[in-house]
């Protein structure tokens, strides 16, 4: 079996699947391959119609979205990064949490990327508003996550780090202290280091 994994190095979803690849030792048979979705390539516009990121490419078939993806890639090793997240309805919701917390992160930096003329302040707002308090809602309840590093860790690290990267004027770490010593655990896997937003 052969798998491609299409991936721009911003995407922040497409760095979750990148993590899990690494997290569970699949770089032997995932061949990643950068693809820059505003440019309409044809591999990935083959693979994908909606000619979005992430794109895992199996033997000539596209699997989207991220979530598909690393839920696939997870089947494939046994289980485990979904393991507990998929026997647990509040840890399922945490996890739907995370993922609501990277849409607002990324609609927050394509409202950005408009024009000054065409940016819209109320929905700005509204995402910041969202992010707020999805990581005031993680920040109370960081016991009831996973034991060890789970797919639920992945994507809360991803966001957090995309808030970094893309909306540093949001200085989460003032608004959310209780996040630093969660996120000092996991910082400097190697999965999260090698996968760095450019």
């Amino acid at each position: 079996m052969t798998m491609q994994l299409i991936y721009s190095t911003a995407s922040p979803y497409a760095r979750t699947a990148r993590i899990v690849v690494r997290e569970l030792s699949l770089l032997n048979q995932v061949e990643e391959v950068f693809q820059h979705p505003f440019e309409n390539p044809e591999l990935l516009i083959t693979a994908n119609p909606l000619c979005k990121v992430p794109c895992l490419v199996v033997d000539g078939n596209g699997l989207f979205d991220s979530q598909v993806i690393c839920e696939y890639l997870d089947s494939l090793a046994g289980d485990k990064l979904f393991a507990e997240i998929s026997k647990n309805w509040q840890l399922k919701t945490l996890y739907s949490l995370t993922r609501g917390i990277l849409d607002s992160c990324v609609a927050w930096q394509q409202d950005k990327m408009r024009d000054q003329s065409q940016r819209s302040e109320f929905w700005q707002q509204r995402f910041i508003s969202s992010i707020e308090r999805g990581l005031e809602h993680f920040a109370g309840r960081l016991d009831e996550l996973p034991k060890g590093f789970s797919a639920l860790h992945i994507n809360l690290v991803t966001a957090l780090e995309y808030l970094s990267f893309r909306h540093s004027e949001y200085q989460w770490q003032q608004k959310h202290p209780q996040l630093i010593d969660w996120y000092q655990k996991y910082k400097s896997r190697t999965s999260i280091t090698d996968t760095a937003p450019e």
